[in-house]
């Protein structure tokens, strides 16, 4: 009878909080796998947001009004409780785990979202690791290093490749502010790099002519040789002042990443060629190209373009290019190729000459259509277009020239890499790389390489007749074994049958990933609508655990009442777990109604959180020491002791910085270095050899950042220390030597 009591009261209870009920989702289900459906809270629910200045105490006080005999509350809604409760002592615990289970989630459904840590996050999270690193670079004036961070940085939010409209989802907002940030400051470093190195991307090669090129000299153009053999080209030429700056800027400031890129000239160039003639296109237009994206398949820009030619999305999709969350066709090498071809003839036939062509290219066609009509001229050599426009046809035609005969602007002994090719097969079903891999006995790494457009380590799942490149004489291997390789049954994605009332948003909160995500897994738009009984795939963390997504109480802990978020946490969960309410930890975290938590954010528990004092833990102490080893409280600066370094063959300042745990700033205040100085091989440069430091234990949801800020350090200097090549992969509990 009391049990049926208790039952009877609860579903009151809920009835007066929530009137209404919540629908439910369906739990994820694997491919080919089934589990029991699980029910979970809907995020849109419309529940009118509780008084803000109710006390947490009441709630606790309602808690206790449950369990024990004889108590009554009023609640917000001036209801009173009559029911006498006798609940025997030893079940107490867990009913009050059941009640506080649905108190807190009728409290408020807007927080049942977990925290959103899928994979795009995850990325924004690393992105700005590295351009934090970036700025702490710019500010010790080690411009190589911040432009290695700004490029890392630049290099992850390409491969996110969101869609530019950031007044539609938070994702979209998110990218362009991370990307606006970066750009901003990559650009403090470009004014003052000396030259360019062959890592950097083609965007960047472009932007930095645009910085320096007024300040070139024409007449500084070297020749160092005749041509051997006569030169001929079947796109337009010139030899004019702007061309000749940029052969300058190709041979001086540019000349490491030039060579780069002339090395890597034969990747790609005989297919290319083959698509252009059967195309009916000017063979030359291959070194566009070049100057757009260095032929590399995974090149990128700061205006969101993308592969071989350096296509943004739109442009793309007019051209055939599709885009989807398993694939991206623009770093198809074939696919762009063609869809350049056709793009550049349409340019040819609106415009009547390569060199608007080339602009309209760069620039856009509407653009450069506005300039003619408006500038009333169709020499693009007078039109005034915007500077990288401008820049960018003389860059070509540079390029060019130089391309086609290197030896005579100073390229010499360029050790050009093969030509890629491979054998296709045509398949039916989704697959792993790695299977394949495996089976027709070459590496991963050798198929990703051959398959650029692969944005996963799948193929995509249902299509028919897709197309996937394999190492010259691997077909045969990959047909015996084809019929026997299985689709992936548990992979980095569930299926989920969408039920009556689900949105994208609830489903995407139920997984704790993005809206985008789902959309672009499901190649389907913002506009598109979803059906009951239809079903999703939904992209997740490979580490994801459904089975163990449900934390219990028991195992959250906060450090000195500060708790770091966990996958799969709800407002609601970390209220429950520390005894408190979620309007308590809103105000005390100042956190709006619906808005998002992340893995890894610290959240401030209330001091009058029930749980908080058995849940909380002492930090883990710092020391510091010396080189000897020894604790020691003394912040006293020791003389500093030096030793000397021969500067091996190979070697840059950044790396024998990281060798001894310093920074190059200081490796250059030191020896006496400007910062456009050159180190050479044999040179004796002193290096510290007694620096102090302290130890810091890294604990859970700590970044480089936040462990610099603490210690008044930057990143960079913390990286070097400790040999961290990968900010992303910081271990709880690993030790880092804070100097």
């Amino acid at each position: 009878m009391k049990k049926i009591i208790l039952l009877i009261f609860c579903v009151s209870f809920l009835f007066l909080l929530g009137c209404g009920g919540s629908r439910s989702l369906s739990s994820p289900k694997t491919y080919a796998t089934a589990e029991k459906e699980k029910p979970s809270e809907n995020s849109e629910s419309s529940a009118i947001e509780e008084n803000k200045q109710k006390e947490t105490a009441q709630n606790n006080d309602f808690l206790d009004a449950v369990l024990h005999t004889g108590k009554k509350v009023k609640q917000a809604d001036s209801t009173y409780t009559d029911s006498i409760l006798e609940i025997p002592e030893h079940k107490e615990e867990s009913t009050r785990e059941l009640v506080e289970s649905i108190f807190y989630a009728s409290a408020d459904v807007d927080d049942s979202a977990s925290a959103v840590d899928d994979d795009l996050w995850r990325q924004f999270d690393l992105a700005e690791e590295y351009h934090a690193m970036g700025v702490v670079a710019n500010r010790e004036a080690a411009w190589e290093e911040a432009q290695y961070y700004f490029e890392k940085s630049l290099k992850i939010m390409a491969n996110l490749d969101v869609e530019s409209d950031s007044s539609l989802t938070p994702e979209a907002a998110k990218y362009t502010q991370i990307l606006e940030n970066i750009i901003a400051d990559y650009r403090i470093a470009l004014r003052s790099l000396g030259n360019l190195t062959e890592d950097v991307s083609s965007a960047v090669l472009i932007e930095r002519f645009g910085d320096i090129g007024s300040r070139l000299n024409s007449d500084t153009m070297i020749v160092y040789t005749d041509e051997q053999h006569k030169i001929t080209y079947d796109i337009p030429i010139v030899m004019n002042e702007r061309v000749k700056k940029s052969i300058v800027y190709f041979q001086t400031v540019a000349k490491n990443a030039f060579t780069k890129y002339l090395q890597r000239s034969k990747r790609y160039t005989p297919m290319m060629v083959r698509i252009l003639r059967e195309e009916g296109m000017p063979e030359d237009l291959i070194y566009l190209s070049l100057v757009e994206s260095g032929y590399n398949a995974h090149a990128y820009s700061w205006a969101r373009a993308m592969g071989l030619w350096q296509f943004i999305s739109s442009t793309g999709r007019m051209y055939g290019l599709d885009r989807s969350w398993w694939y991206d066709e623009r770093k198809d090498p074939e696919k762009s190729t063609r869809a350049a071809a056709r793009f550049l003839k349409d340019l040819y036939k609106q415009f009547g000459s390569w060199d608007l062509a080339m602009a309209a290219y760069n620039g856009g066609p509407g653009r450069v259509s506005r300039t003619i009509k408006k500038q009333k001229t169709i020499d693009f050599w007078k039109l005034r277009l915007k500077r990288e426009t401008m820049d960018y046809v003389p860059l070509i035609m540079a390029a060019t020239i130089i391309a086609k005969n290197p030896e005579k602007y100073g390229f010499r002994d360029i050790e050009h890499e093969p030509e890629i090719v491979w054998d296709e097969v045509i398949i039916d079903k989704c697959l792993e790389l790695k299977v394949i891999a495996r089976e027709v006995g070459c590496s991963l790494k050798d198929l990703q390489f051959l398959n650029p457009e692969l944005l996963r380590r799948y193929t995509p799942p249902n299509m028919k007749g897709y197309k996937l490149k394999l190492p010259v004489g691997k077909k045969e291997k990959f047909l015996a074994a084809y019929d026997d390789m299985p689709s992936p049954k548990e992979t980095s994605w569930v299926k989920h049958k969408i039920r009556r009332g689900e949105a994208i948003s609830t489903i995407a909160s139920k997984y704790g990933v993005s809206q985008y995500a789902i959309l672009e897994a499901n190649n389907l738009s913002r506009r598109s609508e979803i059906y009951a009984g239809k079903t999703l795939i939904v992209p997740v963390p490979l580490d994801r655990d459904y089975s163990r997504s449900v934390k219990k109480p028991s195992n959250r802990k906060a450090q000195n009442s500060i708790y770091g978020v966990r996958a799969g946490d709800t407002m609601w969960d970390i209220a429950r777990a520390f005894g408190t309410s979620v309007q308590a930890l809103r105000r005390e975290n100042s956190i709006v109604r619906g808005s998002r938590i992340y893995v890894g954010q610290k959240i401030k528990i209330p001091s009058t959180a029930k749980k908080l004092k058995k849940k909380n833990s002492s930090g883990s102490k710092t020391y510091a020491t010396i080189s000897a080893g020894k604790e020691t409280k003394s912040t006293t600066r020791a003389k500093l002791k030096t030793k000397n370094y021969k500067v091996r063959s190979g070697d840059t300042l950044w790396d024998i910085a990281r060798k001894y745990g310093t920074t190059t700033s200081a490796l250059r205040k030191i020896n006496g270095l400007g910062r456009s100085s050159r180190i050479y091989p044999g040179q004796k440069l002193k290096v510290a050899t007694n620096v102090k430091y302290v130890i810091h234990k890294v604990r859970r949801g700590e970044t480089l950042s936040a462990i610099a800020n603490k210690y008044r350090t930057s990143i960079a200097r913390i990286r070097a220390n400790n040999n961290i090549d990968n900010p992303n992969r910081l271990g709880i509990g690993v030790e880092l030597k804070i100097y």
